[in-house]
């Protein structure tokens, strides 16, 4: 049987190949991203086959609508998130400060704030994405901030009660300044973000500080 294809690489007519549609799976949500990023809620599908270099029906073929594009762009992002990276050198008000303001810096990325306005032009995503958004987060912001205080809390450095309800009050706390933006957020300058981070972590570490 005579094989397809040349030895320039070109390939006879028929189904893609496994490896080909994962490349192109992989070229619209990252069009989506871009799309999403620069356009929001407004972008179009249209443009999103601009920015990958493929056909509308290309597109069409594997996404029939941008929420649905946009649901697979967001959970793929969220699937991918670690643990907020931050310095933990230093006193325990250092180390609250230091995280504090990387997730001041995590909140403030032009991918959360495109997500962030995208949630509240259409609460649908939320209802969509409410179980990925909580493992994200837990996972980038909580785990990280209980293992700090449940370190503090068995050094003596901080008294703290009950390490899982102080953790999600901080994050409430830190949370707080970005739900203040408003429904069409900006990031915060690094100014803003290191008077906030001080702010919290005052509030919190004085509070907790053995009596």
């Amino acid at each position: 049987m005579a094989r397809m294809g040349t030895a320039g690489g070109s390939r006879g007519k028929g189904r893609p190949k496994l490896t080909e549609t994962a490349e192109i799976d992989s070229a619209i949500r990252a069009a989506g991203l871009q799309i999403l990023l620069e356009h929001g809620e407004a972008a179009t599908m249209n443009a999103v086959a601009q920015a990958a270099g493929l056909s509308r029906k290309t597109v069409y073929a594997r996404y029939a609508n941008k929420t649905e594009l946009f649901l697979a762009v967001i959970r793929e992002l969220l699937g991918n998130v670690s643990g907020l990276d931050y310095d933990t050198s230093g006193t325990v008000e250092e180390r609250l400060e230091h995280y504090a303001l990387a997730a001041l810096g995590v909140i403030s990325q032009p991918q959360a704030l495109a997500i962030q306005r995208l949630l509240t032009m259409d609460p649908a995503y939320i209802a969509a994405l409410r179980a990925e958004m909580l493992d994200a987060t837990m996972r980038i912001f909580f785990d990280p901030l209980r293992d700090l205080l449940g370190a503090a809390k068995a050094s003596g450095e901080l008294a703290v009660a009950d390490v899982e309800a102080t953790t999600r009050a901080v994050i409430r706390l830190i949370f707080a300044e970005s739900a203040a933006m408003g429904p069409d957020p900006t990031p915060l300058t690094p100014t803003q973000q290191a008077a906030y981070a001080g702010f919290v972590t005052r509030l919190v570490a004085r509070g907790l500080l053995p009596r």
